[in-house]
């Protein structure tokens, strides 16, 4: 489940979510200490980020791929 993996893994592996991230969490998300070692559920709930639409875009990101 992509939603139990690790920012950063995810991040690693497909360079261009990054986009989703940063539209979702702040253009500098991935440049703040911590938030590469959270999973993408932690990181909605922490900052009150709707979890189904974010994931909605990273699969649609995946599968474009």
């Amino acid at each position: 489940m992509i939603e139990q993996k690790l920012i950063g893994d995810i991040v690693r592996q497909n360079p261009d979510i990054c986009k989703v991230f940063e539209r979702h969490f702040g253009e500098d998300c991935l440049k703040r200490p911590g938030f590469k070692v959270q999973t993408i559920e932690m990181a909605c709930i922490l900052l009150g980020i709707d979890y189904k639409r974010l994931l909605g875009e990273i699969e649609e990101n995946r599968i474009g791929r």
